[in-house]
């Protein structure tokens, strides 16, 4: 029997999710945001975050609240970018060209730890 190959019927093993960032989403994400902070004047939104699923490491935009379960959020604003008025667009740039510049900037700086899961279980808090 040759055992270099697994039988037709065995269950593929589960896939562990992937290691970095899926970078596409997170310009998207933050293309999204800087389309709304800039649309009449500069208004940064202070709650906005960019949200992280652990299960594929791909972003969305979200406000604030309770983090849903098994995800990381990332404040836009004084957290993935500190400085003052660093997401207001320049004479000319369009939204997609700043995120892209800005995540340029931060992606060094992202990664996904083990998120918590705030979900009530009989026995209390649980971490994963």
């Amino acid at each position: 029997m040759n055992t270099a190959t697994a039988p037709a019927h065995a269950t593929p093993a589960l896939a562990a999710p992937p290691t970095t960032l899926h970078r596409a989403s997170v310009v998207a994400a933050i293309t999204e945001y800087l389309v709304e902070a800039n649309i009449e004047g500069y208004r940064p939104n202070p709650r906005k975050a960019l949200a992280v699923r652990k299960s594929d490491r791909k972003a969305s935009l979200r406000d604030a609240g309770a983090p849903v379960r098994d995800e990381v959020y990332y404040f836009i604003e004084d957290e993935l970018f500190p400085e003052p008025d660093a997401t207001c667009l320049a004479e000319g740039e369009t939204p997609a060209a700043a995120a892209r510049r800005l995540v340029d900037g931060v992606w060094d700086r992202l990664w996904v730890w083990n998120a918590f899961d705030f979900a009530r279980s009989t026995s209390g808090w649980q971490a994963p």
